[in-house]
């Protein structure tokens, strides 16, 4: 097994082409183009970076360099890259081979329980595409530090002093605890919690510590939506089609909208093992896309944890209608013995300021 490593990125300028990539065969143009435009503005190796969840046909690829001023010739573009936590390995050898080094460190996040942001960065160090025994490509997989998110949101809700009781024992974990130990310390900082808060507030600060959504997922949705006259029914109709015709294979509990609740429920990481499973272990290991509560052996965290899931849909469906939620309630939960997690967010009082949300 390689090495792994947890490695930050700071936010850094960055000149690449993004184009959906359909075959690794188109990118070696790709390179050779970023490389004649940015030798002189690159303060860093060339990197391809992969974006996951976007609205394109192929792979979402961009390939360039950080660099120390903007680039703006042909194709290429300049734009900051988020600040960004990675577990990262070396790979020595042929490109095609890149997916064994990126399976070790997803598997790294499976035993620490933490979920892949969705980006995946290649960074060529060494680079011969004649011989490639001589290639020395680090690889990225990005992971949510959600515990640092958390006592963030904890500052902002509750205040410093408050929010370091709630937090307590969260600075001895790091990105390599094993994730039961991650799974026990998260169920006392949400005990603790619940204790000093009330329901609105902990769907303030946990729906807050999600996933970042892309967003071009949300500006494809917002287009939909627009199309249809603005109406939500005909946008769930259209996403829980495609949620269908994909490997998730729909959504076990339907989403739906009226005046005063929108309902939604998220679906299954692995439908194959779902349907099978014979007990609430089998059942949660194939439901959760939280690596979290699905590695752990046996997770007895509070069902509020679920305001992370209502978080991933919340960056979508806030600035899509125009508001901004302030109450939600879980209606169903894997960690309350449920067979699916499920939440309403009620329309009836909702906050149209959105320049908070």
């Amino acid at each position: 097994m390689r090495e792994i490593h947890h490695v930050v990125r700071e936010g850094v300028l960055f000149a690449g082409i993004r184009k959906p990539l359909a075959s690794r065969d188109e990118l070696p143009a790709r390179m050779d183009a970023v490389g004649a435009a940015c030798k002189r503005a690159a303060v860093g190796p060339l990197t391809h970076v992969i974006r996951f969840d976007t609205p394109v046909e192929g792979l979402d690829s961009e390939v360039g360099y950080p660099v120390s001023e903007k680039v703006e010739i042909g194709d290429i573009t300049t734009h900051a890259l988020r600040n960004l936590h990675f577990f990262s390995a070396m790979h020595e050898g042929p490109v095609a081979t890149l997916g064994e080094t990126r399976k070790e460190l997803y598997q790294q996040m499976q035993r620490s329980g933490l979920s892949p942001e969705l980006e995946l960065t290649e960074i060529y160090h060494r680079y011969n595409p004649h011989d490639e025994s001589e290639n020395r490509i680090e690889v990225q997989a990005a992971f949510l530090a959600w515990p640092e998110v958390y006592r963030e949101q904890l500052v902002r809700v509750l205040g410093k002093d408050e929010a370091a009781e709630v937090w307590a024992g969260g600075d001895q974990l790091t990105p390599f605890t094993g994730v039961d130990e991650r799974a026990s310390w998260v169920a006392e900082t949400i005990h603790r919690l619940k204790e000093r808060t009330t329901v609105d507030q902990q769907f303030d600060i946990l729906s807050r510590v999600a996933l970042v959504r892309p967003q071009e997922d949300i500006a494809h949705a917002r287009k939909l939506f627009d199309d249809a006259g603005g109406d939500a029914t005909a946008l769930i109709q259209s996403q829980s089609a495609a949620l269908a015709a994909g490997p998730t294979g729909g959504t076990i509990d339907p989403w739906w909208i009226d005046d005063n609740v929108l309902h939604l429920s998220k679906v299954a990481v692995n439908r194959e093992a779902y349907d099978k499973a014979e007990n609430p272990a089998e059942r949660r290991r194939g439901y959760c896309f939280c690596s979290l509560i699905r590695e752990a052996e046996d997770p007895k965290i509070d069902p509020i944890f679920c305001y992370r899931a209502a978080g991933w849909a919340r960056q979508f469906w806030e600035p899509i209608l125009g508001v901004r939620f302030k109450h939600c309630t879980i209606t169903h939960s894997i960690l309350n013995g449920d067979p699916f997690c499920a939440w309403d967010y009620d329309l009836t009082d909702v906050d149209t300021d959105t320049e908070s949300a």
